[in-house]
């Protein structure tokens, strides 16, 4: 967690870099040889990508995806895929879902060239739910799907030793579960005491910041070591710990 301005930014560079290099020196060096950053469509600006892709060396393979806001030129992109490139989309059980489906579009796009070299673009539709229906473009009103597009730079050849991670279906699912950060990570802070920070002081709600971080490391190590075989408790929010 980075305590910030409430005037900042939602795609700050700066502090997406801080945060990323904060997480990675937590983990263990032994594990930081092969490492998959996963966010939002808050890290698709030019310089996070560029920084992400630096980050690889002889000694160590980065991997990212990232979400990415659809612009027209997308969107004609997508109109290019032939019906028969829709395949289904799969469940994080593996399973298929057949009212969702997933095309590699990075042929077809025509701004890949306004971007690094390396890149692959995946884009993914689904029925959309009566919230979203305001929200969609012309284009998905006339299909009736709604459309997301992923970033990333696994290669065609996939992540070595694990077979299929190649296919667009991989890197949909495996993007898509980064949403646990949200219900696991965010709202578990919240509950924590973050919803509201205590004191007009930076030094105090600084302070405030690193016990709700304890108790958020404490409430998921609770649940990992001591909740594993637990089914109703080893997802459990703060509220049902307490």
């Amino acid at each position: 967690m980075l305590l910030r301005p409430g005037n900042a930014g939602s795609n700050t560079f700066t502090d997406h870099r801080d945060v990323l290099a904060a997480a990675l020196r937590q983990v263990p060096a032994r594990f930081r040889r092969k490492i998959l950053v996963r966010a939002d469509g808050a890290g698709a600006s030019h310089e996070l990508i560029k920084h992400l892709l630096a980050l690889s060396s002889p000694r160590r393979t980065t991997l990212f995806t990232c979400g990415w806001m659809i612009t027209a030129a997308d969107e004609d992109a997508i109109k290019m895929v032939p019906a028969d490139a829709w395949k289904p989309g799969i469940a994080q059980d593996g399973s298929l879902e057949e009212d969702k489906a997933v095309a590699e579009i990075t042929h077809l796009m025509s701004r890949a060239g306004n971007w690094p070299d390396g890149l692959r673009w995946i884009a993914r539709r689904v029925k959309p739910s009566r919230r979203q229906m305001s929200n969609l473009t012309a284009y998905e009103k006339k299909t009736g799907w709604r459309y997301s597009i992923t970033c990333t730079n696994i290669p065609d050849s996939g992540i070595g030793g694990v077979p299929g991670s190649h296919h667009p279906q991989y890197i949909d699912v495996v993007h898509r579960e980064h949403d646990c950060v949200e219900t696991g990570g965010v709202r578990t802070a919240k509950a924590m005491g973050l919803r509201a920070l205590p004191s007009k002081s930076w030094q105090v709600n600084c302070g405030w910041v690193i016990a709700a971080n304890l108790a958020a490391d404490l409430a998921a190590w609770t649940r990992l070591l001591g909740h594993c075989d637990d089914a109703d408790l080893r997802d459990a929010d703060p509220d049902t710990l307490r």
